[in-house]
């Protein structure tokens, strides 16, 4: 079938658009910009089964018009960091995806997978990243509404990482320190908080998994965590990274306070994932060491 990805230049999207041509026989359009950095997909550019299409230079409605597209993983996102306006933030997380779901409602598109985060739980409620946080919740109401007329799926992720992360993310600037610039120090919170930390290639295995559902199944709406079901404290995460390269970096826990409403403990609730086949085949240490020997060349 054609499937439409958005954020395939990302790091979720990379991956999973590498998936999806190498386990399924499906085509993929890849929306993105015409100025997007095309980096982590540049061995898939001539690709016969992916059809790139510059959201900035033709109207989203006539891709639906030329494709017959039957699913939708939605992936682009907008974290907020930095200077980033609220309004730009709530463009890319709320209104773009609102569009497509109109779009995917008036040409019978049949799924729309969202990508969304432990962040929105609903047991959560966390500053960090507010706009991104309040902007995700509120797509949520609309994923919902939207869910008597098309199957909606909403990945809750846990904390995922891998290779080709982006470097602001915690572990990718973990591995940078430790591993690779060997820091005399790092400064720390306690490390307390426990998380689901859950390696790239059993999220996307798990979004495969999913496309495949739901050529066969009818349903309205789903929310599906994505995680091992397991959690580990950042203080020992963070620790067997730096015993199993053999580093002498001092972690200095305790040095930087916690953020205001931090988050203590998230984990994913991982039967729905294992009812349709799935389980995770890396734990966080032997992630650790897969992604030792990227860093390591």
């Amino acid at each position: 079938m054609n499937i439409l990805l958005t954020g395939a230049t990302g790091f979720l999207g990379s991956h999973i658009l590498k998936d999806i041509i190498y386990k399924t026989e499906n085509n993929v359009v890849v929306l993105k910009r015409s100025f997007s950095d095309v980096s982590r997909i540049k061995a898939f550019l001539n690709e016969s089964r992916i059809m790139f299409f510059d959201v900035d230079k033709s109207p989203l409605k006539s891709l639906f018009e030329n494709y017959d597209i039957e699913l939708i993983v939605h992936c682009a996102t907008n974290y907020g960091r930095a200077q980033t306006s609220c309004f730009d933030v709530l463009e890319t997380n709320l209104m773009f995806p609102i569009k497509l779901l109109e779009l995917s409602v008036e040409f019978g598109v049949k799924t729309f997978i969202n990508t969304d985060s432990y962040f929105n739980k609903d047991n959560i409620s966390c500053l960090y990243l507010k706009n991104y946080a309040l902007s995700k919740k509120c797509l949520l109401l609309w994923l919902k509404h939207f869910s008597n007329r098309i199957n909606v799926i909403n990945m809750v992720l846990e904390h995922v990482f891998g290779d080709d992360d982006n470097k602001g993310k915690f572990v990718y600037q973990m591995f940078d320190n430790i591993v690779v610039k060997r820091v005399e120090s790092l400064d720390l919170t306690l490390g307390e908080q426990e998380r689901d930390f859950i390696y790239i290639d059993d999220v996307v295995n798990a979004y495969i998994k999913l496309i495949d559902y739901s050529k066969n199944n009818v349903f309205s709406f789903k929310s599906i965590d994505v995680g091992t079901g397991h959690t580990v404290s950042i203080r020992d995460f963070v620790s067997t990274i730096k015993s199993l390269s053999n580093s002498h970096t001092v972690l200095n826990f305790g040095a930087l306070p916690y953020r205001e409403n931090e988050i203590m403990c998230s984990k994913a609730d991982t039967s729905d994932l294992i009812k349709i086949g799935w389980k995770p085949e890396y734990t966080y240490i032997s992630a650790i060491k897969k992604m030792l020997k990227e860093f390591n060349g």
